[in-house]
């Protein structure tokens, strides 16, 4: 009886509707959002930092082609600029309306994301845990690690906005094997490929947001960001795009490891049975 109880709360557990969409959301004006798309009395709004490097709340979009008041954008007029500096669609002949941009993930089967643990703790001397997620469907397990380097990661924060712009332009694309610069770039800063490290018997790609100076002798650091993604492992855009994120706000090496869960098959075949069809 126990063990039935035990099966059954986690068949709840893993059917729960708390599970991500693997959307990336953009404000009108083309920062990238904090959160989710969501709705505020009547028009959809995201946190996200403006120009000055303020935190604000900013219309968006919930779905692609969607205005930020929920209505469907003309089939002749995708939400874009336009010419503008913010992007528009037009909803009908006599109106239009703000909108954002929505990028979908790259997804892996029906991968499904469920436990998050964001409690910090120390893995090892010099590292921090800053978050763990399971990937019920595919049994892996995805941990962000920091490390902190104040003294080789700059402070970023007259970078801010252009840098989520930058990491809102990441798709895992651009990953390569071999050191590259200018993977993505804006006017003042830029992502390099700095090449592969070993870490745990894997290889790593081992990525930075660079400042588009030059560097030498006794100048200042110019890494604003450091990732490490495992080679040939699944890892979502969105997880890199926060790993960049996170290492800028906290001046830390970011890892990013995949492991594989122990689930019993029978419970993932009925999380995949109770799970909506796309």
């Amino acid at each position: 009886m126990e063990r039935l109880r035990v099966s059954l709360f986690l068949l709840l557990l893993f059917c729960s509707p708390c599970l991500s969409e693997g959307k990336t959301f953009f404000t009108h004006l083309g920062t990238l959002c904090a959160e989710d798309c969501k709705p505020d009395g009547g028009e959809y709004k995201c946190k996200s930092t403006d120009e000055d490097g303020k935190s604000q709340s900013m219309y968006c979009s919930p779905q692609e082609n969607v205005d930020f008041r929920g209505r469907q954008c003309q089939a002749d007029s995708k939400c874009a600029k336009h010419g503008e500096d913010y992007s528009w669609c037009r909803i009908n002949t006599f109106s239009w309306g703000y909108c954002g941009l929505v990028k979908e993930d790259q997804t892996l089967g029906d991968a499904g994301e469920d436990h998050h643990n964001t409690s910090p703790h120390r893995n090892r001397r010099d590292e921090v845990v800053l978050d763990t997620i399971d990937d019920l469907a595919n049994r892996r397990r995805t941990t962000f690690l920091a490390e902190g380097a104040q003294n080789h990661i700059a402070d970023g924060n007259n970078y801010r906005s252009e840098a989520a712009i930058l990491i809102g332009n990441w798709d895992n694309s651009y990953l390569v094997s071999q050191t590259r610069s200018n993977l993505i770039k804006t006017k003042s800063i830029r992502i390099d490929m700095q090449g592969m490290v070993n870490r745990h018997n894997l290889r790593y790609h081992n990525l930075q947001i660079q400042v588009n100076v030059p560097r030498g002798g006794n100048m200042p650091s110019t890494t604003l960001s450091q990732v490490f993604v495992p080679e040939n492992i699944y890892v979502p855009d969105r997880y890199v795009r926060r790993a960049f994120q996170e290492s800028m706000v906290r001046r830390a090496r970011i890892f990013i490891d995949v492991s594989s869960i122990n689930i019993p098959r029978k419970l993932i075949s009925g999380y995949m049975f109770c799970r909506k069809p796309k």
